[in-house]
């Protein structure tokens, strides 16, 4: 009886110990579980292209590898100068491989214009679009591009843009032409204000009325040779 005693008392303290431990063995954290990666295969024929990952750039286009990401959603992004970016969201899940085919459309031409001098102003179509060294992006089709500086004579060229193609235009401006004599401009010549005055007098007695009441218009008696 003793023995049975005994083992009851034995068995009540293994039950108050269970019900102790129970909260304790409840309130362990789990370990986390890890997922295996995912990979991504880019396809693109546009090559030169940046390759942005979730805001990180990761490269340009041609990649020589798959990329490996960790599974869950993700951005990329392509840009190109001349070329319409592209930005789409793609799901990865964990241990499989996603496929993007991703082509991006030209829209302009990348056109690059210097001149001997810095500053000169750029027109496109009328409109001013920077000064030189220029190196902007100018959509595709036939422009007329103006560059122009005080005391020069414009350059004005018409270019067929082809979107995605490169232009460069090194342009030489001509000086505005002066006219001179002995080192001074026309107008600061001596034989430039005679001429005006003798105009003026001629202009006073281009009709001279005769004895006989008619009219004559007077020959002059010399020659005025302008050096």
């Amino acid at each position: 009886m003793s023995s049975l005693n005994h083992l009851a008392a034995v068995l009540v303290s293994l039950a108050v110990l269970a019900l102790g431990a129970g909260p304790a063995l409840a309130a362990r954290p789990k370990k986390p579980t890890i997922e295996a990666p995912g990979e991504l295969m880019l396809i693109s024929v546009t090559h030169g292209a940046m390759i942005e990952i979730d805001g990180k750039e990761i490269g340009k286009v041609p990649l020589e590898d798959s990329l490996v990401l960790l599974p869950g959603t993700h951005t990329i992004k392509l840009t190109k100068r001349g070329f319409a970016t592209h930005e789409e969201e793609f799901v990865v899940e964990p241990g499989e491989s996603v496929e993007l085919i991703i082509d991006l459309l030209p829209f302009a031409g990348m056109v690059q214009i210097t001149t001997a001098e810095p500053g000169a102003t750029i027109k496109v179509d009328g409109k001013v679009v920077g000064v030189t060294p220029f190196d902007e992006d100018i959509p595709a089709g036939k422009k007329v591009i103006t560059v122009s500086r005080e005391g020069y004579v414009d350059e004005v060229r018409e270019v067929l843009i082809k979107a995605g193609e490169l232009y460069q235009l090194d342009i030489a401006l001509e000086p505005v032409p002066r006219v001179e004599s002995d080192g001074e401009a026309f107008y600061e010549t001596w034989w430039f204000w005679t001429i005006v005055g003798v105009a003026g007098a001629g202009a006073a007695a281009a009709v001279v009325a005769t004895s006989g009441g008619e009219t004559v218009t007077p020959t002059p008696a010399f020659r005025l040779q302008v050096p």
